[in-house]
């Protein structure tokens, strides 16, 4: 069964995106990270391990059973960059989230499909898997474990001065 937790979209100033979404949706507050090399751990992209520093920014905000996530990289090699540079900013990503020992059997499900890993990493004790189903969804696939992480060095934006549509009515979970 399918455990999608997560909706991602690659930004080039995630600053003035956070400011969108909490302004326009009442979205916020978000959970912002720099994720490097002292950060993430075997993180490869294409199957290579990636040796050179690295930074690109996430930031996290949960509404209702969802998460969004918005993404700017920063510098050295990532899959970020690479959507930037073919599709522009938008939807990069869905994630299903699932127990380590599933991830295996999906791993070799989608490689066997056709679609590859192409990038992967560790955060604290969360791992991340990404497919290359641009052709296919439109998107990227990511799975993972959604285990935990350290919590962020900075929280962004007050969902109290939203002044959109969505901010007029409070956060519900649809059914």
């Amino acid at each position: 069964m399918r455990n999608y937790k997560q909706i991602a979209l690659v930004v080039k100033d995630v600053y003035a995106a956070m400011d969108h979404w909490t302004n326009l949706l009442g979205i916020g507050p978000w959970d912002v990270r720099h994720f490097t090399q002292e950060t993430v751990k075997g993180f490869t992209v294409d199957g290579q391990e990636v040796t050179e520093p690295f930074d690109f920014i996430c930031a996290v905000c949960w509404s209702g059973p969802m998460e969004f996530e918005l993404i700017q990289p920063i510098q050295g090699p990532n899959i970020y960059w690479r959507h930037l540079e073919q599709y522009g900013e938008g939807l990069h990503h869905i994630k299903d989230v699932m127990p380590d020992e599933d991830i295996p059997a999906v791993i070799k499900h989608f490689e066997d499909a056709g679609f590859p890993v192409i990038q992967t990493g560790w955060i604290d004790q969360d791992v991340h898997y990404y497919f290359d189903t641009k052709e296919a969804l439109g998107m990227i696939y990511e799975i993972g474990n959604g285990g935990p992480i350290q919590p962020a060095n900075e929280v962004y934006g007050d969902v109290s001065r939203a002044t959109g549509p969505a901010a007029a009515e409070p956060s519900q979970a649809t059914t």
